[in-house]
């Protein structure tokens, strides 16, 4: 799906057959966020939002009945919208995040939002050490 001109979901799949046929399928290595990332940044906190404002929703109904509903639940709307634009952010990160190893550079795409994108591309003569730091 592709949203306004910096904003394209299939960019890394584009870009990866574009430098496999490039540098051979066997040069090319596309680095993703991990699946854990998903479900700790976006499904679980999705989770947790809804469940949230399903627990407000109930106990507010039984606690005061349906004329101070509406009020209540436009509150409500309101505060899953606020908790919801950091997840979607996370999201987009998922989707959209990648890195291309070629033999001769690195290249990093950063998709931040649906307006801006950053491209970094690293010459593989100028890494001189990597570390690996898992938590």
């Amino acid at each position: 799906m592709r949203i306004f001109t910096n904003f394209d979901t299939k960019l890394r799949r584009k870009k990866y057959e574009e430098y496999q046929r490039e540098y051979g399928p066997d040069n090319v290595l596309c680095i993703t966020r991990s699946r854990l990332y998903r479900w700790l940044k976006v499904f679980i906190p999705t989770f947790v939002v809804a469940l949230v404002s399903l627990l407000l929703l109930l106990l507010s109904y039984n606690r005061f009945g349906s004329s101070p509903f509406v009020y209540i639940l436009i509150a409500v709307i309101l505060m899953d919208i606020v908790f919801a634009f950091p997840i979607l952010g996370k999201l987009i990160d998922y989707i959209s995040d990648f890195i291309i190893i070629v033999p001769n550079c690195m290249i990093m795409y950063d998709q931040g939002g649906i307006f801006r994108r950053n491209v970094i591309t690293i010459n593989s003569q100028s890494i001189k050490t990597i570390s690996i730091r898992k938590t």
